[in-house]
């Protein structure tokens, strides 16, 4: 509504500031003296500009001509849309000088043709220049604003990942599980102890980021489910279904972790006491496809969804936009997430 206001305070006092440059113009060095007539001259051809800028306004706002092309088109555009709203003024000065009483004859020709053109691409040029820079600047504006807006919350995603992963829960039991292999297996604590601190340097690393390599990503969420399998033995299955195609894919970092961090969390036991989790990752056309199940129930609303699985929708809508799908449902007696993303080699 502000803008609005601004730009028809700015459309009134442009197109009056022109009847008074004209009415001056009129008055002193041409006729010599004041005229109503030349007044309400000036003031319909105003009027006729006011509808005539605000027309091409409402046409460059439906054609999204700010956004579909390029900045020299976008000035080329600038000189075609002043000549032809020129040329509307003009026929428009025309008729009222007829139907004031000038005759026609007199009206076209070639150099009076000429000069009323030029001298409405005068004021037309004016208000093209200036609302075109407007718009470019508005929208290098909102881009700076959707690019703070990524960056934003790509380090939240990485303060949630970090909250997930290094919370005392998950600490505690990793630690708990590598203190019961020391006495039983030393070889084998030694080796959850490296791989517990390759995983902790990647959550505190991979934030400088905004996509990774799939593959980077899958070998980290491997050495995430040694950790759990420490922890959890025979009672937790984990599937994996990789299509080699999409391992040099791109995605943002930590999302798959944190899908699995989730399934295994929210994952509840079947009949033989296990908790089941599939990872899914293929190529379908240009499209990633992501599928993480695990089985168990889910309750189909946003109380029941975690911070982590939130935070990664509103990632992906900054990043991708219309072209990332997120889908949540229950599926027999099983929990599955499929996520879309548009194919993008690093």
């Amino acid at each position: 509504m502000h803008k609005t206001k601004i730009y028809w305070l700015c459309q009134v006092t442009g197109w009056l500031g022109m009847v008074a440059i004209e009415v001056i113009n009129f008055t002193f060095f041409i006729i010599g003296k004041f005229s109503i007539e030349y007044l309400l001259f000036f003031l319909s051809l105003a009027f006729v500009g006011v509808v005539l800028t605000h027309a091409l306004k409402l046409l460059l706002a439906r054609l999204n001509f700010f956004q579909n092309n390029s900045t020299f088109r976008i000035w080329l555009g600038a000189l075609l849309y002043t000549l032809t709203l020129s040329l509307l003024l003009t026929c428009a000065n025309i008729g009222i000088n007829t139907v004031l009483g000038t005759p026609l004859s007199e009206q076209l020709t070639p150099i009076s043709l000429l000069g009323l053109t030029l001298n409405w691409m005068r004021y037309v040029g004016v208000w093209v220049i200036i609302y075109f820079l407007y718009k470019i600047m508005d929208i290098n504006a909102a881009l700076k604003q959707e690019k703070l807006s990524v960056e934003t919350l790509a380090k939240s995603a990485e303060l949630e990942l970090l909250r997930s992963q290094l919370n005392p829960h998950f600490l505690f039991n990793a630690l708990n599980s590598i203190k019961a292999l020391v006495s039983i297996d030393p070889e084998k604590s030694r080796e959850a102890i490296v791989v517990l601190a390759e995983l902790l340097r990647f959550t505190l690393n991979y934030g400088q980021e905004q996509e990774i390599a799939l593959q980077t990503e899958i070998e980290e969420v491997q050495k995430y489910l040694q950790l759990e399998q420490i922890r959890f033995g025979t009672s937790l299955e984990v599937e994996w279904q990789l299509d080699d195609q999409v391992r040099h894919q791109v995605i943002p970092p930590g999302m798959l972790l944190t899908l699995v961090e989730n399934a295994i969390k929210h994952g509840q036991a079947n009949d033989r006491g296990v908790i089941q989790v599939r990872i899914e990752l293929r190529l379908e056309h240009n499209i990633i496809c992501i599928e993480v199940t695990n089985s168990g129930s889910w309750q189909p609303d946003e109380a029941h969804r975690g911070v982590g699985l939130r935070l990664i929708q509103r990632r992906l809508e900054a990043i991708y936009g219309q072209a990332a799908d997120f889908t949540q449902q229950q599926k027999s007696n099983t929990v599955l997430i499929r996520i879309k993303l548009p194919k993008r080699l690093p």
